[in-house]
């Protein structure tokens, strides 16, 4: 029996038998991870408030070859987010970015771009609540980026030439191409759209919040509806939660 020690951030939890519980967690070192926090259901037990949803915490765990459920040794609290709890809202939108992690994250393998990612956008919301739309749209991009699924955003799939003003289209394979090689055919994605999800390459969530307030409610609801049809196409399903 291994012992590993890792930062990892609480996703969701179930109860097991009378006093136990099943943590899913997206760890730094070691990626998804589902394991057994034992007796931490009882008044005084070793984890107290660690195991919190959304909890960022450095954990310490047992884990044995060939078996799926890891076994949580010890959890320290890094940072918590119990100030929000009360926030519906927010508490709504960290289960579903919890949600798709859980979905998109294969277990037991790291991806530090990835869990980084995750944090930031975690962060950026705890900080400002208001941004929270903003911020979803950011995390849905750069999952989809990092997973592989979201397509070429600065060349046309087929004809590799860079993108301009001209109208681009998204084919039924997931990839945009140009007026020309798409024939017009596909889902138009708007100039204002288009250049939206280019800001989100070269920005932090917390910063691509901060300018996304200056752009249309046109431009932000069609973002919504682009990576929402993008996810379900990945997932062949939609979300268990739509925000």
């Amino acid at each position: 029996m291994a012992l590993f020690e890792t930062e990892a951030l609480i996703l969701r939890t179930y109860n097991l038998a009378e006093a136990d519980k099943i943590v899913v967690c997206l760890s730094r070192s070691a990626g998804l991870i589902r394991g057994v926090a034992k007796g931490c259901r009882k008044l005084q037990n070793r984890f107290g408030a660690a195991l919190e949803p959304f909890t960022l915490i450095n954990l310490t765990y047992y884990e044995k070859e060939h078996r799926e459920l890891v076994s949580f040794r010890q959890a320290e609290i890094l940072k918590s987010r119990f100030n929000l709890s009360s926030n519906a809202s927010v508490l709504t939108g960290f289960s579903y970015m919890g949600d798709l992690l859980i979905d998109f994250s294969p277990p037991h393998q790291a991806n530090d771009n990835l869990y980084r990612m995750a944090l930031a956008c975690f962060e950026a919301v705890a900080e400002v609540p208001e941004d929270l739309d903003s911020v979803l749209r950011y995390f849905e991009v750069w999952l989809l980026k990092l997973e592989g699924f979201l397509p070429d955003l600065r060349t046309c799939a087929n004809c590799h030439r860079a993108f301009t003003d001209e109208a681009v289209y998204l084919d039924a394979d997931l990839s945009l191409r140009c007026l020309q090689c798409s024939n017009g055919r596909g889902g138009a994605v708007s100039k204002g759209l288009h250049t939206h999800l280019r800001t989100t390459e070269k920005l932090s969530p917390a910063k691509f919040a901060k300018e996304a307030r200056e752009v249309s409610k046109v431009t932000r609801r069609e973002m919504a509806e682009l990576t929402f049809q993008l996810i379900g196409r990945v997932l062949e399903r939609m979300p268990r939660i739509r925000l």
